[in-house]
């Protein structure tokens, strides 16, 4: 397996950190299942294939683990939340690096960074996933990838709440409400004066939800690892305990696929509403109005507010619907050199919901609570207090002949308190310059391409001269030949020694026309898989589409599946094929049967089952009779799949129907023939016990 890696050069990097490398195992199961390798001090310590996500947890306290290399960062999870929900106990701890990654945010393959670092000795088309875990290892150890995860970059969420509810009504009741809102209050202001003391004050973000007597409930939001969190306030400990408030630390990490380079992030100039509270609202919109963004969130936090904003545009602007602006208000646009907007007066319900209506008509798909129509109201009211300007700025600029770029430049001067005349000249003048920048703009990558052929090309010249010197001395000795005899071996050396260097340059060069090459077809091909891939996603939405007007045209039958007739197979289709009753269900392997599997999927009450009948079990089958279920036998269904649906003609429906009707005929003869046979017997003893002597008596 390992005969491409050089495994011994790895022991001569110099570290003293534990790296595990991992790697998904294809894998039938539901649950992923991983490839693992532990790097220690430069050499492998550790090599684990197809274990769970615990087994990796395992190996991590085995040998402490101080980063994680992975080839892609959802190999951990599905998603964002997968990732962040399994690294989540990690984070004081762990960091995990994406070697593929470069700095610059572009992606490298990663046969390409073995090659290149040496840890192979030939290209290879692929791994296997305890290959790739190996060299996603010695990668990390060398400094190759961008770290997506750091124990530096976590954040804690501190929730305080009340410890139980308050029961029935009463006086009692009040009571118990007006010390528990105060305690909450108290303990609040106990955490934040811990907190201050460890952090600065623009290190701790707090919502609170008031009401009378205290408050309701609190959030705190700090830029601090929970460990060092719960160290801080562990000295409160007692003093919360004894006073009935529930106190939560929930890690926050930071969003994991929203850190764009500075180069790459849109230019855009927007305008920001917020609406802070234990629910924050957050809405933003262009020069022109138009919403691009609408979202709420549980505490969302300054660090997480500016990435999502910065991702969309660059803003200018940081709007509030009240007339003195909370502290995340002023925080966001301190840390986005923003001027902040307020309304003159708080701005009430009914003046929110006109403005986002004759602004917004289809605002009841946008808006969907509160929070995030306050956000938007406050993006809405700050750009109707420009709209005059703008329009008087649109009306210069249709006179002047400027872009709709320099126009939108223009605006971003104008809120920043430009007059009219100064932000065109300065958005004309900002255009030009980034206009002659253009002309002498160099693509990096053809840059360096271009470097390379210079230095070639000197190379070349080099050698010419060199070439041509020789054979200019070459002349001249051959003239004196009969003066310089003694020199002549001499001479000979001090040739060989440059026709060797010359050799060597052309060697050199060769090499590097190799590299461009192998660079090129790298690229064709990875071109012709991203085509073959884009047909095949058509391939199967094409066929997902028929399957669709199919079914709505009655003229399939969709088919669940099941593995097998065991409890945790059918436990498994519940939850990822949804069966449900009247389901046509395909069984793979019905001769692995239980008892209990019969009964659950007797309780689901199937339309009918497709299986094989000849691996079917006989008490299996005359129990499913019983209950007047039809069992097809797998031949005679023609079963088609599109993307994950199975499916088949409706022809399946008059089968069923015939099946049904056929095993309730049987079932009603049977039990009329158990009838007659009961009365039968019956008659039988009933004349037996007349015709007895002691009955004639």
């Amino acid at each position: 397996m390992r005969g491409n890696i050089l495994a011994l050069r790895n022991a001569a990097v110099s570290v003293n950190s534990v790296v595990m490398g991992l790697d998904m195992v294809p894998s039938t199961h539901h649950a992923s299942r991983y490839a693992a390798v532990v790097v220690s001090e430069g050499r492998v310590v550790e090599r684990k294939e197809d274990i769970d996500w615990g087994s990796v947890l395992m190996l991590i306290d085995k040998y402490r683990v101080s980063t994680i290399a992975i080839d892609n960062l959802y190999e951990l999870g599905g998603s964002s939340l997968e990732v962040k929900r399994r690294v989540s106990n990690l984070l004081d701890k762990v960091r995990v690096v994406e070697v593929t990654r470069d700095p610059s945010g572009r992606y490298v393959k990663l046969v390409d960074l073995a090659l290149e670092h040496g840890l192979i000795d030939k290209r290879v088309t692929h791994f296997s996933p305890l290959q790739a875990a190996e060299v996603s290892a010695l990668l990390a150890l060398r400094g190759v990838g961008v770290a997506v995860i750091e124990p530096t970059g976590a954040r804690t969420l501190i929730v305080i709440s009340r410890g139980r509810s308050y029961g029935a009504g009463g006086m009692s009741q009040e009571r118990y409400k007006r010390s528990m809102r105060s305690a909450i209050k108290q303990v609040t202001n106990m955490v934040l004066d811990e907190l201050k003391k460890h952090l600065d004050h623009h290190a701790i973000e707090c919502y609170t939800k008031l009401s009378k007597h205290g408050l309701e409930r609190s959030l705190l939001v700090v830029e601090a690892r929970p460990s060092d969190v719960k160290r801080w306030i562990k000295p409160l400990s007692e003093l919360i305990k004894k006073s009935g408030v529930n106190l939560k630390l929930l890690a926050r990490l930071p969003p994991l696929s929203e850190q764009l380079p500075e180069s790459s992030r849109p230019d855009r100039p927007l305008i920001v509403g917020l609406d802070p509270g234990i629910v924050t609202g957050l809405a933003v919109v262009d020069l022109q109005g138009k919403p691009l963004l609408v979202s709420s969130g549980l505490a969302l936090d300054k660090v997480t507010i500016i990435r999502a904003v910065t991702k969309i545009g660059k803003p200018v602007l940081v709007a509030s619907d009240v007339k003195t602006p909370s502290d995340l208000v002023e925080k966001i646009a301190s840390s986005l050199g923003c001027t902040i907007y307020t309304p003159p007066k708080d701005m009430t319900i009914e003046e929110k919901r006109r403005i986002i209506y004759d602004y917004i008509p289809n605002h009841k798909e946008i808006v969907k609570n509160s929070h995030q129509r306050d956000a938007l109201a406050a993006a809405l009211k700050a750009f109707s207090s420009f709209k005059n300007k703008f329009s008087q700025l649109e009306a210069k600029a249709r006179e002047l002949g400027i872009l709709p770029s320099q126009l939108e430049k223009a605006k971003a001067l104008l809120v920043k308190g430009l007059t009219i005349r100064e932000a065109v000249e300065q958005a004309m003048a900002k255009a030009e310059t980034a206009r002659r920048r253009t002309i002498y703009a160099v693509d990096p990558e053809v840059h360096k391409l271009k470097q390379e052929l210079s230095k070639l090309r000197e190379k070349v010249e080099e050698q010419s001269r060199i070439i041509k010197e020789l054979e200019e001395s070459k002349i001249m000795l051959l003239e004196s030949l009969r003066q310089k005899e003694a020199k002549v071996e001499e001479l000979e050396e001090l040739i060989i020694r440059l026709s060797r260097r010359s050799g060597e340059a052309r060697g050199e060069r060769e090499r590097e026309e190799a590299v461009l090459r192998c660079r090129l077809e790298s690229a064709l091909k990875h071109a012709q898989e991203l085509a073959t891939r884009v047909e095949q996603v058509e391939y199967v939405a094409k066929r997902l589409e028929e399957l669709v007007q199919n079914l709505l045209d009655g003229a399939i039958v969709i088919i669940k599946e099941a593995r097998s007739i065991t409890k945790r197979s059918l436990d498994e289709a519940l939850k990822f094929s949804k069966l449900k009753e009247g389901d046509v269900v395909l069984i793979h392997s019905p001769e692995s049967c239980s008892e209990e599997g019969l009964r659950i999927l007797v309780d689901l009450k199937p339309k009918a089952i497709i299986t094989s009948l000849s691996k079917l079990p006989e008490q299996a089958y005359v129990f499913l009779r019983d209950h007047c279920i039809p069992v097809i036998d797998v031949d005679e269904v023609k079963i088609d799949k599109a993307g994950p649906f199975l499916y088949t003609t409706h022809e399946l429906e008059d089968i069923i129907k015939e099946r049904r009707e056929q095993l309730q005929k049987e079932i009603d003869e049977e039990a009329s023939d158990k009838l007659l046979r009961i009365l039968r017997e019956y008659r039988e003893q009933r004349l037996r016990h007349l015709t007895s002597p002691n009955t004639s008596a």
